[in-house]
């Protein structure tokens, strides 16, 4: 007996692993779909949502940000989101998508996380913002809870970089990189 639980903790770990690995540079990413809240839509004072699917992600370099509704997982890929926003990368190279995992925030936080969505929706107006109320983007591309993911998608919808977690320096120069062009693909992390 004791044999048969420890090949099932065996495979249980291997299973883990492989799902956090699930993204690999020059795979495609799997196809997302959002079809409660969705994509954030602002017009003058009023707002609403529609349903988003991320296969519609093709038409340039697009970055994708999918995070915990939380400011901690927020904090993980500011220092990218913020040098992106300083380095001059004309706008029209590039498109972000951010998608926030409702179902990872905390208790009794869903009304503000959704309002401060709204808001930033009004302050990047150009951007996509996404509400993930069930977190299935998290379970589909195997991403790990309360923490933040930033994926870089080529033309064809193929992962060209990933980093889960806090960025650092040298992983937020790896991803301007590949945003500006620079040279060789960067590699799944």
């Amino acid at each position: 007996m004791a044999e048969h639980v420890r090949l099932f903790l065996l495979g249980a770990c291997l299973l883990a692993a492989h799902a956090v690995h699930a993204l690999q540079a020059g795979d495609p990413l799997p196809p997302l779909e959002v079809a409660k809240l969705g994509e954030v839509l602002v017009e003058g004072e009023e707002s609403s949502f529609r349903p988003w699917q991320s296969g519609a992600l093709s038409d340039r370099l697009h970055i994708v940000q999918y995070m915990a509704a939380r400011m901690s997982a927020r904090k993980l890929s500011k220092p990218f989101t913020d040098r992106l926003e300083k380095s001059g990368i004309p706008y029209a190279r590039y498109h972000i998508s951010t998608v926030v995992n409702l179902d990872d925030a905390l208790f009794g936080t869903r009304g503000m996380v959704l309002s401060e969505l709204q808001k930033n929706k009004r302050k990047y107006a150009l951007s996509t913002i996404v509400a993930d109320e069930s977190g299935r983007g998290r379970e589909l591309w195997g991403l790990q809870e309360s923490s933040s993911a930033v994926i870089i998608l080529d033309t064809a919808g193929r992962v060209v970089y990933f980093h889960e977690g806090a960025m650092q320096e040298e992983d937020v120069q790896r991803a301007l990189a590949v945003v500006r062009g620079d040279g060789a693909v960067a590699g799944a992390r």
